[in-house]
C-alpha cells in the first residue's frame, strides 16, 4: 500500500454531535438561525431526508423541517479542528494533501514496515489513534494507488461494510472503519464502488444514474468513445479511474500563515458600536504583526463568544486584498447588520489570512470635476499660444453612417 485517505463524513455535522451529543440521531441544519438572510452550509442525513439540501435558505429549510436543530457556521472553529486532524496525520506520514476539512490523503509507502506491523495492523491503529484524539469518527481507505484509497474511504459510509475483497474488513462500528485494497484489485474492488465517488461533476453523477450506471464497473464496461462522446474529457478521465488507472499524486498542503488576535470585552456587549471597536483594535493589532507587515489580506475571520458558551462567527473576502483596517470595519459591518446573538458577547477575535502582496492600481490620469477640467484647458492654451498652433486634439464624430471609416470620425483641436 502507498496512498491512503482519511474522511469524517459531513464534517460540520460531526463536530456538532461530538460537542453535542444530545444531537444524535436529530436533525441538525448549520449555517444559523432560520430568521437570517443566509443558506444552509451543513445538514444531517435527517435533515436531507426531509428535502432539505446545501444551499437551502435558512426559512426554507425550517419550513421543509421544523423540529431540525439550527446551529451557528463557526468557521474558524472548524478550520481549527480541521487543522489539527491534519497536524495529527502530518505526525505519522512524510507526504500530506488536504482535500477539504475532514479530507485527507497522504502517503503510507513503507511506513507500516518501519513499524514492523502488517498493513491490516498500521491501518486499525492509525485510525484507533486518530479517532481517539479527535473524537470523530472517521473512515480509512489505502491502496497502492490514490484513487481506489479515496473511493474505499469514500463508499464505506455509504455502503455501511468494505466491499467483498479479499484485503477488505468489516467495520466494528457504524461510525468507524478501514479497508485495504489489494494490488492488483483495484478494478475488482471498484466494480462495486457507487458513481458517486468519482471526482467529476456532481451533474455527471446524476447523468450516469440516469444512462442507468449505478456503480464504477459498470462505467469501466462501457466503450471509451461512448463515454467521451457524452462527457468530453470529464467521461476519459472517470473511464480511466473506473479500470484502475490512476496516475494522481499527493501534494502537499502549502503552510498558510493566519494571524489571530482575540480579547476580552471589558464588560458583556449586546450592541453592535463596542464589538466593532472592539475589532477594530483587533484589526490595528493584527496587521501590525511583522508577517502582514507591507502585505494585504484577502479574508478575515470574525466570531464571539458568547456568555452561553457558544460561538457567532462571520467571514469577509475582500473583493481586492487590503491592508486598510478602516476598510475591512466597514465591509465587516455590512455582514452584521442583521446579526441576532442568542447571549451577550463576552469577546471577540478575528483571523487574518489569505494574506500576499499589495496590488497596484493605475490612478486616473485626470481626476474627475470642473475644476480640473478648466486647469486641463487653461494648460492646452498655454501650449497652443507657445507653439503657435493647436497641439491637443479630440474626436469627434463627423459621419457615422459612413460606409468609409475616414470620413466617421474627425480630429479637432481640443477647446474648438
Amino acid at each position: 500500500m502507498d496512498s491512503a485517505c482519511l474522511q469524517v463524513p459531513n464534517f460540520l455535522i460531526a463536530l456538532a454531535r461530538r460537542d453535542h451529543p444530545d444531537l444524535a440521531r436529530r436533525p441538525v441544519v448549520v449555517g444559523g438561525a432560520p430568521e437570517e438572510h443566509a443558506q444552509v452550509t451543513a445538514c444531517s442525513a435527517e435533515a436531507a431526508a426531509a428535502g432539505v439540501t446545501i444551499g437551502t435558505t435558512l426559512r426554507r429549510a425550517l419550513a421543509l423541517c421544523p423540529n431540525a436543530v439550527f446551529l451557528p457556521l463557526q468557521e474558524a472553529f472548524a478550520h481549527t479542528e480541521a487543522a489539527r486532524m491534519a497536524d495529527l496525520i502530518e505526525a505519522r506520514s512524510p507526504l500530506v494533501e488536504v482535500i477539504a476539512p475532514g479530507h485527507i490523503h497522504f502517503e503510507v509507502r513503507g511506513l507500516a514496515r518501519l513499524a514492523k506491523m502488517s498493513d491490516e495492523q498500521y491501518l486499525a491503529e492509525l485510525l484507533e489513534s486518530v479517532s481517539a484524539e479527535t473524537g470523530l469518527g472517521a473512515w480509512l481507505g489505502a491502496a497502492s494507488s490514490l484513487f481506489p484509497a479515496h473511493a474505499a474511504a469514500s463508499a464505506l459510509p455509504v455502503m455501511g461494510t468494505a466491499p467483498p475483497t479479499p484485503g477488505s474488513t468489516t467495520p466494528k462500528s457504524p461510525r468507524t472503519g478501514w479497508v485495504l485494497v489489494p494490488a492488483g484489485q483495484e478494478r475488482d474492488f471498484l466494480a462495486h464502488v457507487p458513481v458517486e465517488v468519482l471526482p467529476v461533476d456532481p451533474v455527471m453523477h446524476v447523468r450516469l444514474r440516469l444512462f442507468g450506471l449505478e456503480r464504477v464497473g459498470q462505467v469501466a464496461d462501457i466503450p471509451l468513445s461512448a463515454l467521451q462522446a457524452q462527457f468530453g474529457p470529464d467521461g476519459r478521465r472517470a473511464w480511466d479511474l473506473a479500470n484502475g488507472r490512476d496516475h494522481s499524486r499527493i501534494v502537499a498542503r502549502r503552510e498558510e500563515v493566519r494571524i489571530t488576535e482575540e480579547m476580552d470585552l471589558p464588560a458583556p456587549a449586546a450592541s453592535i458600536e463596542p464589538l466593532l471597536a472592539g475589532t477594530e483594535a483587533l484589526l490595528n493589532r493584527a496587521l501590525a504583526h511583522p508577517a502582514v507587515r507591507g502585505q494585504t489580506v484577502r479574508r478575515l475571520d470574525w466570531w464571539l463568544g458568547l456568555e452561553s458558551g457558544e460561538q457567532a462567527a462571520r467571514r469577509v473576502v475582500f473583493r481586492e486584498p487590503t491592508s486598510d483596517a478602516r476598510h475591512m470595519l466597514f465591509v465587516l459591518r455590512s455582514k452584521l447588520d442583521r446579526l441576532a446573538l442568542d447571549a451577550a458577547a463576552a469577546s471577540v477575535g478575528i483571523t487574518l489570512s489569505g494574506i500576499c502582496s499589495e496590488y497596484a492600481h493605475q490612478a486616473n490620469l485626470w481626476q474627475i470635476g470642473p475644476r480640473r477640467q478648466r486647469e486641463l484647458g487653461q494648460a492646452i492654451e498655454q501650449l497652443s499660444a507657445r507653439t503657435g498652433g493647436p497641439q491637443v486634439y479630440r474626436i469627434v464624430e463627423v459621419q457615422p453612417w459612413s460606409r468609409i471609416p475616414e470620413r466617421q470620425l474627425a480630429l479637432v483641436a481640443f477647446g474648438s
